[in-house]
């Protein structure tokens, strides 16, 4: 990362947590004092000794393998119908029909459908950005909103250093709407199959067309199979690594792929390439925006 920033942007960097380090001149380079070596010790005789050679032990009798743990999997015959109309859905029917849904089996394990935090701006017609995260987490399930629990503190900080905030919180210049890609959380942390994830995309979709996003964040590789499942072919086999750093196309809308803060608290050092996705797509909407 280059060092010419100027304070602000310093003052982004250091409200997601990192660091921006500086050259030191080369001639401020300390000089190292190397001590001479001491004499080299004598050798000294070492008198040989016996070893005692334990007897061969009876290898133990193979244990047989036991089958793995069955696993259940989402098929055509455990998916149920997705509600009717959703395609033409307001946003206060569409919360209320993920609420109620049934069509897939992680509505079992549901506590809460986490739809969004925010909706669509009155009389605005669209909505400045769409972060997408993953699937719901324990917190998320029980409050009902997405990126809550420990991960909340960082979106926040990465928000404030884009000059965002969360609707509610005060005024920005610029509308941010948060959504999960699945609005239920699988069971016992299992990652969702394609066709849970597929059935909830139908979700995902009416909410795009009904938030009309500037630009979409998609946070995370769940969110970002989700979002770009109908427009790239080749992206349910592409780490997120390799979706990063281009700008894709989503539904008409642009998209840019970036980590989790789940992620980000695993692994800080990551940071630094989520502040690069985040310049990305802050340059990209400044190129785009009305006159």
């Amino acid at each position: 990362m280059t060092t010419s920033l100027d304070p602000r942007q310093r003052a982004m960097l250091a409200e997601m947590g990192v660091r921006v380090w500086q050259k030191a001149p080369v001639d401020a380079a300390p000089s190292v004092v190397v001590d001479a070596a001491p004499p080299a010790a004598k050798p000294v005789a070492v008198k040989p000794t016996s070893v005692a050679v334990a007897p061969a032990l009876r290898q133990p009798a193979p244990t047989p393998q036991t089958a793995a743990p069955r696993v259940d999997v989402a098929t055509a015959s455990t998916l149920g119908k997705l509600p009717e109309g959703l395609s033409t859905m307001d946003w206060a029917t569409l919360t209320s029909a993920a609420a109620n849904c049934r069509a897939c089996p992680l509505c079992e394990h549901r506590q809460h459908s986490v739809f969004a935090d925010g909706q669509p701006a009155v009389g605005q017609g669209v909505t400045d950005w769409l972060i997408v995260g993953d699937a719901p987490n324990d917190s998320e399930n029980a409050s009902g909103k997405p990126f809550a629990g420990p991960e909340s503190d960082l979106l926040d900080a990465m928000l404030q250093a884009m000059g965002l905030q969360r609707q509610g919180l005060g005024r920005a210049k610029e509308s941010v709407v948060l959504v999960n890609a699945l609005k239920c959380k699988p069971p016992a942390q299992r990652n969702p199959h394609p066709e849970e994830l597929a059935q909830c995309s139908h979700f995902l979709k009416r909410q795009m067309e009904l938030l009309q996003p500037r630009m979409v964040l998609a946070m995370g590789r769940l969110a970002a199979l989700a979002v770009l499942q109908d427009t790239l072919v080749d992206s349910q086999s592409l780490p997120l690594g390799k979706l990063r750093g281009q700008v894709h196309q989503a539904h008409g809308r642009p998209v840019i792929v970036t980590y989790h803060p789940s992620y980000l608290m695993r692994t800080p050092a990551d940071k630094a390439k989520a502040w690069h996705d985040l310049c990305l797509a802050m340059t990209q909407l400044r190129q785009t925006s009305p006159p």
